[in-house]
């Protein structure tokens, strides 16, 4: 039995009670802070697709930048460079696999790099890149924000800057000076941009935040911050209030 139908009871009141008390702090919190755009001249470019057959079970990341590639992607599911497979219990729960690091379990079967969790609770955990510092690998956990502009999901890596993902135009943002009003600096280094049915693309410059939690904290985004009718709603409270978001595809 998957764990949100034992969960949703809970969660779905949770979600609401949270978004009331985090109300008077949206109203009170204006401030402008100052933005640096992003250059996408500098940037690698993903394409998230569900593999045909699995529903949202899995997603294929493909380099659009590649050899043989395009905006949607490469023509052939075996050039994709990573994939997440969703927990059989968890929907919000994917691992992350890539087709670069194969079969070094021990009976050859293939391990994943990083996992991930969207909802109240979640998370990243890196367990292996070779692009990433040492520092990065082990747990990093996502928190949710609301001010009077936006909502979002932040999270720290090992060096101390903080990113987070805004609910407005989808942006990841390199964040400066949490907090502190009018000398907050928000240098954005990633968006998401909607590809229909078919999944999204994440653009991102890879010299600001290693690759795998780039893409794994845009897939919990993807299904959690931005499927939702509250900014803080998560998987437990879904868009369309006739979609039972916990049931198995």
């Amino acid at each position: 039995m998957p764990v949100e139908l034992l969960m949703r009871p809970v969660m779905r009141p949770l979600i609401l009670a949270k978004s009331i008390l985090l109300s008077p702090h949206r109203r009170s919190s204006r401030y402008i802070p100052h933005y640096i755009d992003l250059d996408e001249s500098k940037c690698s470019e993903y394409a998230y697709r569900k593999r045909f057959g699995t529903g949202s079970k899995i997603w294929d990341v493909y380099d659009t930048k590649a050899e043989n590639s395009s905006p949607m992607g490469p023509t052939s599911q075996k050039d994709s460079i990573f994939w997440f497979s969703r927990s059989r219990a968890v929907k919000g729960a994917y691992k992350m696999y890539s087709n670069q690091i194969r079969s070094t379990g021990p009976n050859n079967e293939d391990e994943p790099v990083a996992t991930c969790r969207a909802g109240l609770r979640a998370n990243v955990l890196l367990i292996r890149s070779p692009n990433a510092p040492a520092a990065e690998l082990g747990w990093h956990t996502i928190n949710h924000k609301v001010d009077a502009l936006d909502s979002y999901r932040m999270f720290q890596l090992s060096d101390g800057n903080i990113f987070q993902w805004t609910t407005e135009g989808k942006f990841l943002e390199r964040v400066k000076n949490v907090g502190e009003k009018e000398s907050e600096v928000r240098e954005r280094v990633g968006r998401v941009v909607p590809a229909g049915n078919f999944g999204f693309n994440l653009i991102v410059d890879e010299t600001k935040i290693p690759r795998e939690i780039a893409l794994c904290s845009a897939l919990c985004s993807w299904v959690d911050q931005w499927n939702t009718n509250l900014a803080l709603g998560g998987i437990y409270y879904a868009r369309d209030a006739f979609h039972v978001r916990w049931k198995r595809d």
